[in-house]
């Protein structure tokens, strides 16, 4: 019968780890960072909001504080996901998704929601 043991595989699993993340740290993103850096979509409102709002609208992550928000990406098209935002906080003057400004008609099809 042969006996090993798993302790030394463990041993090099965990100094691999451990040599992995102190590689990595110099490149990890404090929140704020990632957060500022994790925004697709941007819109201005028409009419700034009373306080600043954070919520999730059918997958985005959405900041809101006076008349500008940003979220985060989904699968959906921006139109659709303009009309959600319009329907929680009011009426939007502009939407862009990845930097691509919605149209006059895209956000009139939006603000009806």
């Amino acid at each position: 019968m042969t006996r090993f043991s798993i302790r030394p595989v463990a041993g090099a699993l965990a100094a691999c780890t451990l040599s992995a993340a102190t590689l990595l740290t110099p490149f990890a993103l404090s929140p704020a960072e990632a957060h500022a850096g994790a925004a697709f979509y941007h819109a201005t409102l028409v009419s700034p909001l009373a306080e600043p709002k954070q919520e999730i609208l059918d997958g985005v992550a959405w900041n809101c504080a006076g008349d500008a928000c940003t979220g985060t990406k989904s699968g959906s098209r921006a139109v659709i996901v303009c009309g959600r935002l319009a329907n929680r906080v009011g009426e939007i003057a502009s939407f862009s998704a990845a930097g691509d400004v919605l149209g006059a008609r895209q956000l009139a099809a939006c603000n009806k929601g």
